[in-house]
């Protein structure tokens, strides 16, 4: 009797990338990163219309109101205001995109021009890749604070200046890690095979090398954003970057010092909102750091 139709059910072989979610969605810390990179990112987007006011908008008659759970507090400034009785919220949140949004913008820049650069003399011999290494020791060897720092005393006080120098100070950064990691890749067996039954390099650059840089530019994305934000709230803080009134969450910080003892909330609520994005994103680099290492592995 003829057997119709297939007997044997269809095995779904998952690929590599369902395979590092599935791990990674197992890691607690990992998905409540997840949720809080999602949340900064919509407020990114989204501030002009999730903020109450504009930022930049003063209530003379609610100056140093304290959060709304307070004793004396409004629930219509829900964290209070600031001397000049600007709504703190709705300044938390406009500085989302000064601080957040362009640490992200910095580290796509460093990624992209470190990332070629590395690749291409990881992929090279003799002198270029010689002097890369000594180029890359030297700028190195300067954090990339203190390099900011000098570039942007050099160019300038202002946010833009800031964000050329943390790029600067970051690309430097991304090729060595990539350029590391290319020169690692280069030297094992398959890709010598490859390059022995006539591959180019672009054929090894594509099917042999890239596949196995994601750990590499997950870690070092993930990095380079919290130091990103970091130094784009040092910066300000030192007056150095955004320039008031902008409510960049390290210019908010400098600005209330002198209130730390009277108005607590204005000193805290920057301070809160630099720690708990830098927190979220190395919660979630590290939960794709170890989930990658555990589907590679």
């Amino acid at each position: 009797m003829p057997v119709r139709g297939n007997i044997y059910p269809e095995v779904h072989i998952r690929s590599p990338r369902e395979q590092t979610w599935a791990v990674f969605r197992r890691n607690m810390l990992a998905m409540v990163g997840l949720w809080g990179l999602g949340l900064l990112s919509l407020l990114t987007l989204l501030a002009p219309w999730l903020a109450p006011y504009t930022a930049t908008a003063q209530f003379s008659d609610t100056l140093l109101m304290p959060p709304s759970w307070a004793a004396n507090g409004n629930i219509d400034f829900f964290l209070g205001t600031d001397d000049l009785g600007r709504d703190l919220l709705s300044r938390l949140i406009y500085g989302t995109r000064l601080t957040f949004g362009n640490g992200v913008l910095c580290v796509l820049v460093a990624l992209l021009v470190g990332g070629g650069i590395g690749i291409i003399a990881g992929m090279s011999r003799g002198y270029r890749a010689s002097l890369l290494n000594h180029l890359l020791d030297t700028f190195l060897s300067i954090p990339s604070l203190l390099l900011a720092i000098i570039l942007v005393a050099i160019l300038g006080p202002s946010l833009l200046n800031t964000l050329i120098a943390i790029t600067l100070a970051l690309t430097p950064q991304f090729t060595r890690a990539i350029y590391n990691a290319v020169s690692n890749e280069m030297q094992k067996e398959y890709l010598t095979a490859l390059r022995l039954d006539g591959g180019t390099r672009w054929h090894m650059l594509r099917y042999g090398v890239l596949p196995n840089l994601s750990d590499t530019i997950v870690s070092q994305t993930t990095r380079g954003l919290s130091v990103a934000i970091l130094d784009i709230t040092a910066v300000g803080f030192l007056g150095l970057g955004a320039q008031p009134p902008k409510p960049e969450w390290g210019t908010m910080l400098a600005d209330a010092m002198e209130l730390v003892y009277i108005a607590p909330w204005t000193v805290a609520l920057p301070g809160l909102a630099i720690l708990t994005s830098v927190l979220v994103v190395n919660m979630v680099g590290e939960g794709l750091r170890q989930a990658i290492n555990e589907v590679m592995d």
